[in-house]
C-alpha cells in the first residue's frame, strides 16, 4: 500500500478552527497558542496545498471559495473524528460526566441554586461548570453545553430555547420605603446601578416606558450583573434586572419590582452545543432538568 501524502496535521487543526471562527484570534483561543502560531500552521498549509485559503483584508481574513469548501470538508471530517473516538473509546465518559459552560451571572442566580436538584435526579452524572463573562464555546473539546444569550440563529450549533430575556427595574425594599412612584419619571431620585457589559439595559427599558425625567446614563457602574444584582439586594440603588434571576428575591421580599411592566429584549437564552453531540442522553437529562426548573420558575412567578 503506497504511503499516504497527508497535510501537515496540525495545520489543518489550525486552519479548521479559524475558518469555522472566521479569525485567526477566535482560533488561537480555542487551540490555546498565540494568533502568529495558526497564521504560520495556516501559510504552512497553504504551502502544501500550492493554494490561498484565505484572503487577508485590513485585519480580518476572509476565506477564498476553494478555501471554504476544504474548510465545510474538514469540519465534517473532524466530527466524524471526535464521534469514532467517543464511540470506541469514551462510552464511560459520555455516560458519567457533563460540563457546562455558561455566562456567570446566569450561574450565579439561576444554575447553581438549582443544581442540587439536578444532582438529584441523576446522581450517576459527574458535573463542572465553568463560568465566564462571556460565551463560552461549546466546540470547546472540554465542553459539552453551553449557555448564550442572543437570536439562536448559530448555523454550526444546535440551539434548544430556554426563555426569553425580559427586563424590570427593582430595589430592597429599605430603599423605596417612603417613596410613591407611580411611572418611569419618578425614579429620578435613585442611583442607577449599571453592569458593564450591559451599559443600554436602563435606556432601552427607560425609552420602552416613555420617561422623559430620568437619565439612562447615569448612576453607578459595576463589573457584572451579579454585582448589579447585590447591590440592589444591599440597597445600593436601582437594578434594571432580568426578570429569571431575581425570582426568588422577589419571592423572599429582598427585592421589589419598583414600576412598569417587563420590557422583552427580543433576545432569548439557549442551551448550545455541537451537532456531534445531538440526542445525547446526558444533555436530554439536562435541558428537560433545565425547561422544567423554567416552568416552575415562571409559574410560581405568575401567583
Amino acid at each position: 500500500m503506497p504511503n499516504r501524502r497527508l497535510p501537515p496535521l496540525n495545520s489543518l487543526r489550525a486552519f479548521e478552527a479559524a475558518a469555522r471562527h472566521q479569525s485567526l484570534s477566535r482560533a488561537a483561543e480555542e487551540l490555546c497558542v498565540t494568533h502568529s502560531a495558526i497564521s504560520r500552521q495556516v501559510a504552512k498549509l497553504e504551502e502544501f496545498l500550492g493554494a490561498k485559503l484565505f484572503e487577508r483584508k485590513h485585519q480580518q481574513v476572509v476565506l477564498t471559495k476553494r478555501g471554504a469548501a476544504y474548510a465545510a470538508r474538514l469540519q465534517v471530517l473532524f466530527d466524524q473524528i471526535q464521534e469514532a473516538t467517543v464511540a470506541h473509546f469514551s462510552a464511560e465518559a459520555e455516560r458519567t460526566s457533563l460540563s457546562i459552560g455558561v455566562l456567570s451571572t446566569f450561574a450565579m442566580r439561576f444554575l447553581i441554586p438549582r443544581l442540587a436538584r439536578f444532582k438529584q435526579r441523576h446522581p450517576e452524572l459527574t458535573l463542572q461548570v465553568e463560568s465566564a463573562h462571556k460565551p463560552i464555546d461549546p466546540n470547546n473539546p472540554d465542553i459539552d453545553v453551553a449557555i448564550w444569550l442572543g437570536n439562536g440563529e448559530w448555523p454550526d450549533l444546535v440551539a434548544e430555547r430556554l426563555f426569553e430575556e425580559e427586563l424590570i427595574p427593582v430595589g430592597s425594599p429599605a430603599l423605596l420605603a417612603g417613596h410613591r412612584i407611580r411611572g418611569a419619571d419618578d425614579l429620578e431620585p435613585f442611583l442607577l446601578l449599571h453592569a458593564a457589559p450591559r451599559p443600554d439595559d436602563w435606556q432601552r427599558w427607560l425609552d420602552a416606558m416613555g420617561a422623559s425625567r430620568v437619565d439612562g446614563q447615569s448612576g453607578l457602574r459595576l463589573a457584572y450583573s451579579g454585582l448589579v444584582y447585590q447591590g440592589a439586594v444591599d440597597g445600593l440603588g436601582l437594578a434594571m434586572a432580568q426578570t429569571m434571576f431575581v425570582q426568588d428575591d422577589i419571592a423572599h421580599g429582598r427585592l421589589v419590582p419598583v414600576v412598569g411592566k417587563a420590557f422583552r429584549t427580543g433576545r432569548s437564552y439557549y442551551l448550545v452545543h455541537a451537532r456531534s453531540k445531538s440526542g445525547q442522553p446526558r444533555i436530554v437529562h439536562f435541558l428537560e432538568w433545565l425547561r422544567s426548573e423554567i416552568a416552575e420558575t415562571l409559574a410560581a412567578a405568575s401567583q
